[in-house]
């Protein structure tokens, strides 16, 4: 299975903010929060489509997310989520004391899975942490 090593990067967007502000817990938030937005070069690389589920990870955490033609230009070797639960999975949750952790150009890798998306941000925090306690 093709892997594809890039710089992962997070900001906020109008449909973040609005599914925020809905709840978490609903369709708004999960659908702007489980969006990876991929250079289409890096998508024919790893052999992924539009709407299909990839991997993201590193040694912070794994989520799973859907993969997407980025809306702007973005260059290959870099990605794009939009702040959340999703891309709080594989963000180093070190600090150095600032109280933010980094979020932008984290190390990740993505590959293609089968697996399905998390239906909303609870879901993914039961199946990512939960099952560690």
């Amino acid at each position: 299975m093709k892997k594809l090593e890039a710089l992962f990067l997070t900001g906020r967007t109008v449909w973040q903010g609005e599914g925020m502000e809905s709840g978490k817990e609903g369709e708004l938030y999960t659908k702007a929060c489980c969006m990876l937005e991929m250079n289409p070069e890096d998508m024919k690389k790893i052999h992924v489509n539009e709407n299909e589920s990839v991997l993201v990870y590193n040694d912070y955490g794994k989520v799973v997310m859907k993969a997407v033609k980025a809306k702007e230009e973005l260059p290959e070797g870099m990605v794009y989520a939009a702040y959340g639960s999703w891309a709080n999975v594989v963000v180093c949750p070190d600090t150095n004391s600032t109280g933010m952790p980094y979020l932008k150009a984290i190390k990740v890798t993505i590959k293609p899975v089968t697996q399905e998306l998390a239906n909303n941000s609870l879901d993914l925090v039961e199946k990512t942490y939960m099952s560690k306690i």
